[in-house]
């Protein structure tokens, strides 16, 4: 026997009002949407026609499920939503004044942004890392006992750059407890090629020219699964 999840209902005041929101806002299409009696309709949507997974737009009918519009998920996020094309998609959002409640943010598993829809519930827009994640690590030595502050000012400046990568999921910074001198950096890149640009990148090769450090070390490392 297969199963497969085909909808998740989503409940909502008004038919009508969530279709408008979900077909102009979010770009989805409507799957169907029958009447079944004077009051209630069968009313699906989708991101695409070719979705595996709809959604139900279920019209509260009682106090308990009025209340529960827009918190099915107890103000966590509700629903994820993944594409092959954040940008585009992330633009959508913006150009229809969907509102945005955690800006585009590289993560171990993808770049993700969370929107809210016009009921409240909480959406995941994801682009999911699908290739192997290049994973390294570099020992620095501060050269200057007398300028620590100002080079890890100017690391820390690095890793905000590095960050806006679009191909860096991490950049994690590390200052060693016995030695103040010596750093540690971790580094997460969605493949090879995006850590070779970051090697060649202007704000990489701006902090070397400092001669605030120099490597000790650099590895290329695995993560153990």
């Amino acid at each position: 026997m297969s199963l497969k999840l085909k909808h998740i209902a989503i409940v909502v005041k008004d038919y009508d009002e969530a279709i408008l929101y979900y077909t102009q806002k979010l770009n989805f299409v409507i799957i169907e949407d029958a009447k079944i009696s004077e009051e209630k309709r069968w009313v699906v949507v989708a991101p695409s026609n070719s979705s595996e997974c709809s959604f139900l737009l279920a019209k509260a009918v009682n106090e308990k499920q009025k209340n529960s519009i827009g918190n099915q998920a107890g103000g966590r996020v509700f629903l994820f939503l993944n594409t092959n094309n954040f940008e585009k998609e992330y633009q959508n959002l913006i150009n229809n004044g969907v509102k945005i409640i955690r800006e585009p943010k590289n993560e171990v598993y993808g770049k993700v942004a969370v929107f809210e829809d016009f009921s409240g519930n909480l959406w995941d827009l994801i682009e999911p890392i699908t290739n192997k994640l290049f994973y390294s690590t570099a020992i620095l030595n501060i050269i200057d006992n007398n300028n620590v502050s100002f080079a890890i000012t100017e690391i820390i400046k690095l890793k905000v750059a590095t960050s806006k990568e679009q191909g860096n999921m991490l950049f994690n910074v590390h200052q060693s407890k016995e030695d103040n001198l010596k750093i540690i950096i971790w580094e997460c890149y969605k493949n090879k090629a995006a850590f070779e640009e970051h090697l060649s990148s202007k704000h990489l090769q701006d902090f070397l020219n400092l001669n605030d450090v120099e490597i000790e070390n650099g590895y290329v490392t695995q993560l153990i699964e």
